[in-house]
Formats: C-alpha cells, sequence, structure tokens
C-alpha cells in the first residue's frame, strides 16, 4: 500500500506527463490553456511547468511566453527540431543583448524558402513601447525588405535568389539589387517605412541584421531594432554593429 508521500509524487508525475503529452500534441500552450485543458488550479499547473522547464522538458518564450517542448524532447521533423533547438540556444543571448543595447533583439529562422520569426527580446526600457510584440513570433519576415531579410540574400549566391525570386514571384533584378547591397554593407538594413507584419505599431521602425550559419550553412538572421526616433541606422552601426557581431558569433560556436 502507497505512503502518502509515495502516492502524493505519483500523482505529480502523473500530472506533468499529461502536460508533456497536451504540448506534444498542441505544438505550444500558454499557463491559462493548460490550466483549461488539465482542469488543474493554476498555481499546481505553473509549480510543474517551473520543475518540467528547471528539468530540461520545456521552453518557454522571451517574448509570447507561451510553453513549447524543448528541441530534445522531439522527434519526427528535423527542420522543427533544430528551430527549436536555434531559439533555446540564442535566448540568453537574446535577452543579454537586447539590455546591453537598449534596442529589441529578434531572431529568424530561414528554411531555405521563408524567413520567420522565431524569437525577440525587448529591453525593460523598451516594454511599454511593445505591448503586443509577442504577436512577432511565428510571422514570416518579407525576404526583400526586412532586414534580416535582406542579410540572408547576402549570404545566398545567384542561382538561389533567383530561385527565390521565381518562387515569391518577385523582381529578380530587385532581389539582385538587394543581395548586392547587403553584401558590400556587411549588414542587412529594413527599408525605411516598410512593416509586413499584422501588429501595427504606432512608430516607424529601424533595423539591421547580421546572417547567422550553423552545422555549415545559413539558418537565419539575428536583428537589432528600435523605434525610428531612437536613431538612424548608421547611430545604431557605429555603436552596436559589434555587439550584434559578437552576438551571432557566439551562437554560431553553440553549434560546432
Amino acid at each position: 500500500m502507497q505512503g502518502k508521500d509515495e502516492a502524493g509524487t505519483v500523482r505529480s508525475v502523473e500530472r506533468a506527463l499529461a502536460i508533456v503529452e497536451l504540448l506534444g500534441e498542441h505544438q505550444e500552450l500558454g499557463l491559462e490553456e493548460l490550466h483549461y485543458l488539465t482542469g488543474l488550479p493554476k498555481a499546481t499547473v505553473s509549480r510543474l511547468l517551473h520543475t518540467l522547464q528547471e528539468q530540461g522538458w520545456i521552453y518557454r518564450g522571451l517574448c509570447d511566453r507561451r510553453y513549447r517542448l524543448c528541441a530534445r524532447r522531439l522527434y519526427g521533423d528535423p527542420v522543427k527540431r533544430f528551430s527549436r533547438r536555434l531559439v533555446e540556444q540564442s535566448a540568453p543571448l537574446l535577452l543579454e543583448l537586447s539590455e546591453r543595447t537598449g534596442l529589441v533583439a529578434d531572431l529568424s529562422f530561414f528554411d531555405g524558402d521563408n524567413l520567420y520569426v522565431l524569437e525577440s527580446a525587448i529591453p525593460q526600457t523598451l516594454r511599454k513601447s511593445y505591448p503586443l510584440h509577442r504577436m512577432l513570433v511565428g510571422q514570416a519576415a518579407s525576404l526583400l525588405h526586412s532586414a534580416m531579410g535582406k542579410a540572408c540574400l547576402g549570404e545566398l549566391d545567384s542561382a538561389e535568389v533567383e530561385r527565390l525570386a521565381q518562387r515569391h514571384r518577385g523582381s529578380i533584378e530587385e532581389l539582385q539589387q538587394v543581395q548586392a547591397q547587403a553584401h558590400r554593407q556587411g549588414f542587412g538594413e529594413r527599408t525605411e517605412g516598410h512593416w509586413e507584419y499584422p501588429l501595427r505599431l504606432p512608430f516607424l521602425i529601424r533595423a539591421l541584421a547580421l546572417p547567422v550559419r550553423a552545422e555549415g550553412r545559413l539558418v537565419g538572421g539575428l536583428a537589432l531594432h528600435w523605434p525610428q526616433e531612437r536613431g538612424s541606422v548608421e547611430q545604431v552601426r557605429r555603436r552596436h554593429l559589434h555587439s550584434l557581431a559578437e552576438t551571432v558569433s557566439q551562437l554560431q560556436k553553440s553549434f560546432d
């Protein structure tokens, strides 16, 4: 016959496994959703999530605060597993970069055809300016206009640029111009006044980005972005491009 302590431990394990199964089924869930789906009190769910996070089972997004299974707990799709690993290894670096520069730090993943925002870190000084920024995670970034997209184009050869132009039904000449500019500058720069995401901001933003490579290939981009009135691209380039490059280097080395 089980003692009270043993029975309590078994019950906790069963509840934790139920959360893991739900995250496997739904890919990502917030605390409120897990509270509803498990029927457990929020305090209990929160405590179990904290334990699962400490034990390396789940990752909580910096930006959207949603829970997902860690890369090493995923099976099947290698692309999804790699992109999750990219997020997990970049998270502490994004936080440090964001607070050090006072700018928003974004990470994107390039799957060979499209570019997606995976994670974003907002410094304390800008939190009130970006109340709905969590909606950015998972959105497709423009290869032609976003800083991260341009940084990626600058890393591709002409044949790949032509293929992407055909796939996205864009102008080959325009993409080639963007590629040449990014290659010449050494970084990608967001098209002034352009914003492709459904989330609307009360101000225009500027951004600059560098490409990220891992396992011998281009895997995405890392960007710094900020409200337009906070400075020109040239001013931010002089102040913070070195810090951005250091962060990219650290992230790339973590895959060696």
